[in-house]
């Protein structure tokens, strides 16, 4: 291996180039720090680009437009109403926290031309707080690289091998490799691990996961957990680490993106799409918030409520659907199809009842996927006849519906696979987003932000994991730059 480069001395470093640590980056220079951002990927983006980007927020300046009277507390209480009756709250504070922030975030990247519609309503909640970043996620990644690098930060990408630097007790820094040269990154505040996730890890989900959940498919496979394992490594505290968005059934992307996903990120572009959306009717906007859907969403659980079975990709039905469907990742080539009858394609093609939903904007009904996403909708007169348009065993799929009492036509949504979202457990941070010790001490110099730290709270919800991204972001990359300042 080449020799170590010389030494960099910064006020900040950040490790990893998604959103959080996009957010931590451009808030240390907004508060005047030097920082390098380093990624061990050869791009920008991490799991914030890959999501459908809503963001959702209390006490905003929309919602005082439109007369909504809000709370940061009834936010933090409406939370609680996603999780399951007699779900513990783990990090009531922390919590509190982000309903508290959240708006101030939202109106910081505003301010940085991320432009956003709404407020829309997702139920439990009682009042309208989600927003939908205009035209897709990547405008978050779009807006805060153009930020940071106007600001100076300094974007180290293929970054990879991580360490944390101590010395007497306090993260001085980061070392890494970049292609097949050692660099050492020197941090005068702090180092802010946002490396996401772990998703993408096997071994940390063989650890802590269910063995359905270890052994689903992680929607960004580069979630590595890095950040979790430096922490533990220096005896970081963690909460929640079997917490998982999934195992949930998705349908696969469509080969061709469609126009809004392939949408440019121009700020001036941007900025018009937004103000058309603002101004015209929500219904006016469902044709093309359906064309997300049924790219990006998951099939209800509702569907197998209704009647309709999951069967493996040689036709066999293998669990019982409504007590779950994680065990699809056991079954050969991880793959399975949705299968059910007229009732059931009837039910499902009549709103309000939808196959995907996006709260408060539109729903996709069987239709909108047969318009939409042909390739994942099956339809036959019988048994037989579907069981070659999908491509499995006849006497399987019979056996399969056999009593059912399915009546002509019989449908098939699918391929559909077993994912995860994202996992929740991480890092144990203070309100200023420094990682704790179990004793509750902070680790000098060492922060949190993003999906590596949670500090154990469950992020149930439509936009509750970016506005955590964003806040954690913010508040960490202001702290280590005023770290920075005490320590001269």
């Amino acid at each position: 291996m080449p020799d170590m480069q010389p030494t960099r001395t910064v006020d900040v470093v950040v490790v990893g180039g998604g959103g959080g640590g996009l957010a931590a980056a451009v808030s240390a220079a907004q508060h005047g720090g030097r920082v390098c951002l380093l990624e061990r990927r050869p791009n920008l983006g991490g799991s914030t680009a890959l999501s459908v980007g809503s963001f959702t927020a209390a006490n905003t300046r929309q919602q005082r437009k439109k007369g909504v009277v809000d709370r940061p507390e009834d936010h933090a209480a409406d939370m609680l109403l996603f999780n399951p009756p007699g779900t513990v709250d783990l990090a009531p504070e922390m919590r509190l926290l982000l309903a508290r922030e959240s708006a101030a975030s939202l109106g910081w990247l505003e301010d940085l031309g991320v432009p956003f519609s709404g407020p829309y309503l997702e139920p439990p909640h009682k009042l309208a707080r989600m927003y939908n970043v205009i035209p897709h996620a990547r405008v978050y990644i779009a807006r805060l690289e153009k930020a940071a690098r106007k600001l100076g930060v300094d974007i180290v990408l293929g970054a990879g091998e991580t360490r944390l630097i101590v010395e007497d007790g306090r993260v001085a820094g980061v070392r890494v490799v970049v292609g097949s040269t050692p660099h050492e990154y020197r941090a005068r505040g702090g180092v802010i691990l946002a490396t996401g996730d772990f998703t993408g890890n096997a071994e940390m989900r063989q650890q802590f996961l269910s063995p359905e959940a270890a052994a689903a498919s992680p929607i960004n496979p580069h979630a590595s957990g890095d950040g979790q394992r430096l922490g533990m490594e220096l005896g970081a505290a963690t909460k929640a680490m079997g917490a998982i968005r999934g195992p949930q059934l998705r349908f696969p992307e469509p080969a061709h993106p469609g126009l809004l996903s392939r949408l440019p990120t121009w700020r001036w572009l941007c900025a018009m799409e937004a103000a058309i959306v603002r101004r015209v009717p929500t219904s006016w906007l469902k044709p093309v918030v359906k064309s997300l859907l049924i790219t990006w969403m998951s099939p209800t659980p509702e569907m197998f409520k209704q009647g309709a079975v999951l069967v493996n990709h040689e036709g066999s039905r293998f669990c019982e659907e409504t007590k779950g469907t994680g065990a699809l990742a056991f079954q050969p080539g991880g793959k399975g199809f949705l299968v059910f009858d007229s009732k059931v394609a009837e039910y499902f093609d009549t709103p309000p009842h939808s196959i995907s939903t996006a709260p408060g904007i539109a729903f996709a009904t069987l239709s909108d996927y047969r318009r939409g996403r042909p390739d994942l909708v099956h339809r036959a007169a019988h048994v037989a006849g579907l069981a070659q348009a999908i491509g499995v065993t006849p006497g399987n799929l019979e056996r399969s519906v056999e009593g059912k009492g399915f009546v002509s036509p019989l449908w098939a949504m699918g391929p559909a696979y077993s994912v995860l979202t994202v996992s929740e457990g991480g890092l144990c941070l203070d309100e200023r987003m420094r990682v704790l010790r179990p004793d509750g001490s902070s680790i000098p110099g060492l922060y949190g932000a993003g999906g590596v730290a949670q500090s154990g709270m469950t992020l149930e919800g439509h936009g509750h994991h970016i506005a955590w991204i964003m806040t954690s972001g913010r508040i960490s990359g202001a702290d280590a730059v005023a770290q920075a300042r005490s320590r001269g």
